[in-house]
């Protein structure tokens, strides 16, 4: 490749990194995922915010997003529900910890330590909430407030349920797992000596990073150079041809 190329070729791919990778994003996002300790119901979702605003001791709280998607699947993956701009409905309770990248979790449904999404109002569709007032352990369940989708009861009155801090033994020993996850008609979707989780958190790549911009100017490099060396090949068979000296491949095409 001539000096001259290669200068406009990284000349080319400095503005496109300095256009397109900003020197500090404004806009972040992130995934989570949870899964039911008793009939492993999933909820999935996305959540995105301003990085560059400070927060209250560091909690970005719901109306602090700038989205919020939440999905719910039943025990087999069946897809039942997506709640899009989640944020903004009535009664969703969302809180999330910028220092420890973590959502909130262990409080009461309703307060600042506590998580309300999918239906917020809890009245007709499919909740992920945090333990009720009367309760001191940290747990989460899904609900289908009006049996929507018929599914057999988890444990208690819930569809699911995840208590990090007992085994599902534990909650099977409480008589309160849903005979439809017990033998002989089934089985709990973790095993007894496992504990519940909360939603864990997953930071999503922002695009057009940096590696991604590089891997696009290495293709760049890679094919401009190739181009070049094409480009020469077809002078030099060209003034081969015209000086007499040029002799084709025997091998036919």
């Amino acid at each position: 490749m001539s000096r001259y190329l290669f200068k406009t070729v990284i000349m080319t791919l400095t503005t496109a990194l300095s256009i397109a990778v900003p020197s500090k994003s404004e806009a972040i996002t992130f995934k989570f995922d949870w899964t039911g300790q008793i009939a492993g119901f999933r909820v999935e979702g996305i959540f995105s915010y301003d990085e560059t605003q400070s927060y209250t001791d560091g909690i970005v709280r719901t109306g602090d997003l700038d989205s919020l998607e939440v999905s719910f699947f039943g025990p087999e993956g069946d897809f039942l529900r997506t709640y899009t701009d989640n944020h903004l409905d009535a009664g969703v309770n969302f809180n999330f910890d910028n220092q420890t990248k973590q959502i909130l979790q262990v409080g009461t449904y309703f307060d600042a330590d506590g998580i309300n999404i999918g239906d917020g109002a809890r009245t007709d569709g499919l909740t992920f909430w945090s333990k009720p007032p009367q309760s001191s352990t940290p747990h989460v369940h899904v609900d289908d407030w009006k049996d929507e989708f018929g599914y057999p009861i988890g444990f208690s009155t819930h569809e699911d349920i995840a208590f990090p801090s007992l085994t599902t033994q534990n909650r099977i020993d409480t008589g309160k797992v849903g005979d439809a996850y017990l033998p002989p008609l089934g089985t709990t979707a973790t095993d007894p000596d496992e504990t519940g989780k909360f939603a864990q958190v997953t930071p999503v790549p922002e695009a057009g990073t940096l590696l991604g911009l590089l891997g696009l100017g290495g293709w760049f490099l890679t094919s401009t150079s190739t181009l070049y060396r094409q480009k020469n090949s077809t002078l030099s068979k060209s003034r081969k041809l015209i000086r007499g000296q040029y002799v084709p491949n025997s091998r036919s095409h």
